[in-house]
């Protein structure tokens, strides 16, 4: 009876497989949904439609994007934990998906056990600016001050529990500092104060902050990274400032519905991975100011534990509850 059972489950998972294969040599054969929890325009919607529209071409159908806003990007991501698990609706998210589990009470779904990482898809780098009046050169003088006037410095993000709010108080309990919150509602409000003064000082992404520190209206101190940016060169990172291992990179990544078959998952990820590695895409990469960063989708998953259990406890040490 045994050997029977085991042989029933033999030819059960070889049918299935075969199923699954069969389905992914047709796979795509129609349209295919990319929802973005963010709004059109902004960094995240532009690599999105960059990556889609090529993607889209190598595998012979349409991709299209929606913007799906909400709840800090929860409400986008659920729909695609919702989604019927067929390849043909998938989520590009940047790193607050990861965060958002560590500051949200609850959420609607369970990321690790309702998608598929399909892969990693780039990065931009996290830059540690002060406003000019700030006595600090250095990142070591810029320490060593807020150490000597703790919670006097004031620092702006995008919002509570915003990824530049959990970057910040990494750093304050990686240095023994402690500095002064002040949420805005959004990254250009933030950086409109710091210019103008209001602020001592910011975690940013490059992007945002590489016109004001062109123009010497802000002073970078370091990239918040395990090495220099292209765009900064003559920015140390922090491990070159004693801070070594740490990467504050802003990320991003593809998913898929759990449960969408293997074969889909390999079919995707081989596209975007050749698609991004491309000379043409990695230039569009480079003026939207991202750096390429694909891989596997048994390493995105990886990378995506590792980053659930720093944040988690970055929000547990800093008390960083969403409101």
């Amino acid at each position: 009876m045994k050997k029977c059972f085991q042989w029933m489950a033999a030819v059960a998972l070889g049918l299935a497989c075969s199923l699954g294969n069969s389905f992914a040599q047709s796979y795509p054969n129609k349209p295919i949904q990319i929802i973005v929890p963010v709004a059109a325009g902004g960094g995240t919607d532009l690599l999105a439609r960059t990556l889609g529209q090529k993607v889209g071409e190598l595998l012979g159908q349409s991709v299209v994007i929606e913007n799906r806003l909400g709840a800090g990007g929860n409400i986008g991501v659920e729909a695609v934990t919702k989604a019927k698990p067929d390849g043909y609706t998938l989520l590009l998210s940047p790193g607050t998906i990861a965060t958002n589990v560590a500051v949200y009470r609850k959420l609607p779904y369970d990321l690790l056990k309702d998608l598929q990482t399909v892969t990693l898809v780039g990065q931009t780098g996290s830059v540690l600016v002060v406003h000019p009046s700030v006595k600090a050169n250095n990142l070591r003088e810029f320490v060593d001050l807020a150490k000597a006037n703790p919670g006097e410095l004031n620092y702006g993000t995008a919002g509570m529990s915003s990824p530049q709010h959990l970057h910040a108080e990494f750093f304050n309990q990686l240095a023994g500092t402690k500095t002064n919150h002040i949420p805005y509602k959004g990254q250009s409000q933030a950086m409109t104060d710091l210019v103008g003064g209001q602020l001592a000082y910011m975690f940013s992404p490059v992007q945002n902050a590489l016109p004001y520190i062109q123009q010497g209206r802000i002073r970078a101190l370091a990239m918040a990274a395990s090495q220099r940016n292209p765009n900064l060169p003559n920015v140390p990172s922090l491990a070159e400032s004693g801070y070594k291992g740490v990467d504050l990179a802003n990320w991003f990544a593809v998913y898929a519905p759990a449960g969408t078959p293997p074969a889909i998952v390999k079919k995707l990820n081989a596209a975007f991975v050749q698609v991004g590695n491309t000379p043409e895409m990695k230039a569009k990469f480079e003026k939207l100011g991202f750096e390429p960063f694909f891989t596997s989708s048994e390493s995105g998953t990886d990378f995506m534990r590792s980053e659930l259990v720093r944040w988690a406890r970055v929000a547990a040490y800093a008390g960083i509850k969403a409101e």
